[in-house]
């Protein structure tokens, strides 16, 4: 190989940025250091990967997109490589790139990270947020090594390890007529204006409690916030649904309360997602047997609230 695998990283910074200067910034090193970098690559392949536009940066080629991707996964593959290296002395060492279903990050991260922190201090998480649709597709790409999402999200060709039921719960305002329950129907909420969590593949689950009992939602209002929708919840702008609630959700002095919903409602099942070429990563799997023994331990437990 006419090239190092310095040279790919400088390389893969380029293109990411689109701009040298940029990419010497992020690597630490010289500009001239970046152009030589990619000069040697084109040279050694032969074919123009970047065009330099004064002024203005440089524009990545067709033929430098598709030798940026393959570079990109050589070095992905490299990082997990190193990884499992530094392993060997049988304390999992390396960076983990972990992404996780944004409405439930504030819930389900602070347990884990701390015990992967405990357990593992050399193991570094890097963490993305999204939803579903935008972890899906990380996965699929490579981009993340590890997901925490739903079950019914996951691709055929991933794996699936389970942690918990996640039952739906309504949040209603702590002022509410049915704040005074124990459990609530969907017949309950047939007609209450509803605030809606509007994500990509969430959307529809919600809908789908009221429309197994042939209803629809009042729906009034809607964001792709957990915390926006508390707060208009509890400034009594309407209910909502979610599937993962805190401790704090059974505070009324939040302005709401979180009430199981009855009516054999369909649970969803979280857990941990990842691609099966990392079955034998050991990074990975020290991840996911932590998740494993945490959701075990009850580690979970906050989240699967008990009625007052």
């Amino acid at each position: 190989m006419n090239f190092t695998l310095k040279q790919l990283l400088y390389f893969d910074a380029a293109l990411r940025n689109a701009s040298i200067a940029r990419a010497a910034k992020e690597m630490n090193i010289s500009q001239s250091s970046i152009t030589a970098a990619v000069d040697q690559i084109e040279q050694t392949i032969g074919v123009e990967l970047f065009r330099r536009i004064p002024a203005k940066g440089i524009l990545v080629t067709q033929n430098g997109k598709e030798v940026g991707a393959r570079i990109a996964a050589f070095l992905e593959q490299a990082r997990i490589f190193q990884s499992d290296l530094m392993s060997l002395n049988g304390n999992p060492t390396g960076t983990l790139r972990l992404a996780c279903f944004e409405p439930t990050a504030p819930y389900v991260l602070p347990p884990l990270l701390r015990r992967i922190a405990d357990e593992y201090p050399e193991i570094r998480i890097d963490v993305l947020e999204g939803d579903m649709a935008q972890i899906s597709t990380l996965l699929q790409t490579g981009a993340v090594d590890v997901a925490l999402t739903y079950k019914q999200e996951v691709l055929p060709e991933h794996r699936f390890v389970s942690l918990f039921e996640a039952p739906p719960w309504a949040l209603v305002p702590e002022n509410s007529p049915l704040a005074g329950k124990t459990a609530i129907t969907i017949d309950d909420l047939e007609g209450v204006k509803m605030i809606a969590l509007d994500m990509p593949r969430t959307r529809g689950y919600f809908y789908s409690l009221f429309q197994s009992h042939g209803k629809e939602p009042n729906v009034v209002h809607s964001t792709k916030s957990g915390a926006v929708i508390r707060g208009l919840v509890a400034a009594q702008f309407g209910h909502a649904i979610l599937n993962i609630c805190g401790p704090g959700d059974r505070d009324p002095r939040q302005g709401y309360l979180a009430i199981p919903i009855a009516d054999n409602a369909q649970s969803p099942t979280f857990g941990v997602a990842y691609a099966p070429q990392l079955e034998k990563s050991v990074v990975v799997q020290a991840v996911i047997a932590t998740s494993k023994r945490l959701a075990e331990e009850g580690g979970y437990a906050h989240l699967q609230l008990l009625p007052n």
